[in-house]
């Protein structure tokens, strides 16, 4: 003899085991976008870090107005690993260097990592070395010329 709702039970079971299946389906993907979301924030947090270091040390190499060339260029290659170094989460420093060329202080880094699939970030920044005593001395000189 047949018991009533006999049949149902077994469906009942079904049901439950299907939940663990779509889960033990729906967990790793779940797991990997939580895992690429993190990274691509610490990568965007190292990007905006080189950011400001560069130019923070651009501004500096542009306020070093009476220092030579390749002086003030070997300082801030100095400088501008030791500033961004202790700074960075995920990116390893690949360069850290500075150009200057006549009227213009640039600051760059470089920095990659392994993570997926090899990000990498290129950032720089120029300033201008400028000289407040000449330009004064030139408006100067051209306000005495209009009068």
């Amino acid at each position: 003899m047949r018991r009533k709702g006999a049949g149902f039970s077994g469906q009942k079971g079904w049901r439950t085991g299907s939940f663990t299946v779509e889960a033990s389906l729906l967990l790793p993907l779940l797991i990997f976008l939580i895992f690429v979301f993190f990274v691509l924030s610490l990568y965007l947090h190292d990007r905006s870090v080189l950011a400001s270091c560069a130019a923070e040390l651009a501004g500096k190499g542009a306020y070093r107005k009476y220092e030579t060339d390749e002086h003030l260029e070997s300082w801030l290659a100095g400088q501008a690993r030791g500033l961004a170094d202790e700074k960075l989460l995920l990116l390893r420093l690949t360069e850290a260097g500075a150009e200057v060329e006549g009227s213009s202080v640039t600051v760059f880094y470089e920095g990659s990592t392994s993570l997926l699939g090899g990000l990498e970030v290129w950032e720089e920044e120029t300033a201008k070395r400028l000289n407040p005593v000449n330009y004064i001395r030139n408006s100067r000189r051209l306000k005495n010329l209009i009068e």
